[in-house]
């Protein structure tokens, strides 16, 4: 099977974005869009990308009011973070046993490793930081883990981090029903076993990108 991207023109990039293609045009220009392939005078994009970046765009568009020039300006600072050494994972866990030993288990696997034990510096770390992943328990002081997966999927420039929940106290429907709403990609209840962890956050890293 091939791994070439699929390309489509900018009339199908206007399709998806819903705008027009003079929009598109302006979305180029800005850098927003980048121009993937030429067939002769014209433009291709990859799909990929498009789809990815439609809800971004819209977002920072909507909930933050920026310009053309600011979004530009945010996504490349996301892509630069991104593709900056190994994948980040940022680990919100208030008890320091727990989240050391969490932590050298993935450093010693490649993974950049964050700490936070509590949410509001967890959400400073996100968005300072931009890891690749959160691995968020949800009783936490300052702001519970709700509250932080919530703040994270509502800002566009971290809306777009995978969130695993992980906690002793995720046993009801109601609690995962909750999480799924407020956007968390994965559930695991304590005590944790590391390697289905480790399993789980390359699953999603796989699928995120």
């Amino acid at each position: 099977m091939s791994d070439t991207p699929k390309l489509i023109g900018i009339d199908e990039v206007a399709e998806v974005f819903e705008k027009s293609i003079e929009s598109i045009r302006k979305y180029k220009n800005y850098g927003i869009l980048k121009v993937a392939d030429k067939v002769g005078n014209k433009d291709l994009f990859a799909l990929e990308d498009v789809i990815a970046k439609k809800q971004l765009v819209k977002d920072m568009q909507v909930r933050q009011g920026l310009s053309l020039s600011q979004i530009a300006d945010q996504l490349e600072s996301m892509a630069d973070k991104l593709s900056v050494g190994p994948d980040k994972i940022l680990i919100v866990e208030d008890e320091e046993a727990t989240r050391e030993t969490w932590a050298e288990f993935f450093e010693s696997s490649g993974y950049g490793v964050l700490q936070a034990g509590d949410g509001q510096t967890a959400l400073d770390l996100a968005r300072t930081e931009h890891p690749n992943i959160v691995l968020l328990d949800l009783r936490l002081p300052v702001l519970d883990g709700y509250q932080v997966c919530q703040r994270l999927k509502s800002d566009p420039a971290t809306s777009q981090i995978p969130i695993i929940m992980i906690t002793a106290f995720l046993t009801g429907s109601n609690d995962t029903v909750r999480g799924i709403e407020y956007g968390a990609d994965d559930y695991l209840n304590k005590p944790v076993d590391l390697d289905v962890l480790a399993a789980r956050v390359k699953m999603i890293l796989r699928r995120v990108r």
